[in-house]
């Protein structure tokens, strides 16, 4: 199955991608896609080498996303984005984001900047965090999808009670505020794993999109790509559609995120207007 659209799709500026901006472009186009959103890793103003762009290089990444939208507006649609987490600490930059992009991918990473990783969550104390973090985060208007919402089984040892507790939360919150969760590509290149409960890819995990399925919420594809060329190799995409093939997910072959992007960002501008305006007690 290929879908029409990526919306996850990363740049060398992170510091874990290669190929230029320019090969993501021709890559997709050369696959068949339509639309793609470029996402990197949200810069923050104190750096995390490797892991995001410095915040130096946010103005080349705007400039380059704009030439290569008009150089390409015959072939491709392409669109505006970062990948960003929910950090109280940096909501002013957020905020701006918000308003300057056409769309934010809401991945997690982090309990806080420059703090405690979700991807080594083990326990159910920072299982509940990261939930009740996500739920926080969909309710602020401030994203538009959620990527890989299942991260926090890389190195949980096995599905369990708390487990199915945190997707309940993580789903709802999606539901309710008509956030579409990702069913994401990347945790097939970790390669399959030994968990106290057997062996798997560390996401995504069969037991949370069964739920999502059962609650029918929203299911988007997202290749999160950090190399052009798996534009047009699908062995990624393939063997992640495989881990949830007979939960027969209605994955559309094509979502408008843009459109679905600015009737939320409409909301939480108009909130924030509010606040602002609000007479101070």
């Amino acid at each position: 199955m290929k879908t029409q659209y990526n919306y996850h799709t990363h740049t060398k500026r992170c510091g874990h991608a290669i190929g230029s901006d320019e090969e993501y472009v021709l890559c997709a186009i050369k696959a068949g896609y339509k639309i793609i959103g470029f996402s990197d890793h949200a810069p923050f103003r104190l750096p995390q080498e490797g892991i995001r762009m410095y915040f130096e290089k946010l103005g080349d990444y705007i400039n380059s996303i704009k030439h290569l939208k008009n150089k390409y507006k015959k072939q491709i649609r392409i669109i505006s984005g970062l990948e960003c987490e929910f950090y109280k600490s940096q909501l002013e930059d957020i905020i701006n984001y918000r308003k300057t992009f056409d769309f934010l991918l809401l991945g997690h990473h982090f309990q806080e900047h420059l703090g405690k990783s979700n991807f080594h969550i083990d326990n159910p104390e920072d299982l509940m965090k990261y939930a009740y973090d996500i739920e926080e985060a969909c309710n602020s208007n401030l994203f538009d999808v959620i990527v890989h919402p299942d991260i926090f089984m890389i190195c949980y040892p096995k599905w369990d009670e708390y487990c199915t507790k945190a997707s309940n939360i993580i789903i709802d919150a999606a539901i309710k505020n008509d956030i579409p969760l990702e069913l994401n590509c990347g945790g097939i290149k970790r390669g399959k794993l030994i968990y106290e409960d057997g062996e798997r890819y560390p996401y995504p995990h069969y037991n949370f999109f069964k739920i999502a399925k059962e609650k029918n919420a929203k299911i988007i594809l997202g290749l999160d790509i950090h190399n052009p060329m798996l534009f047009i190799d699908e062995t990624y995409e393939n063997e992640t559609l495989s881990i949830v093939k007979d939960l027969n997910i209605n994955i559309p072959n094509n979502y408008d995120l843009l459109k679905e992007a600015k009737k939320r960002k409409k909301k939480f501008l108009k909130n924030l207007s509010k606040q602002k305006n609000k007479p101070k007690e």
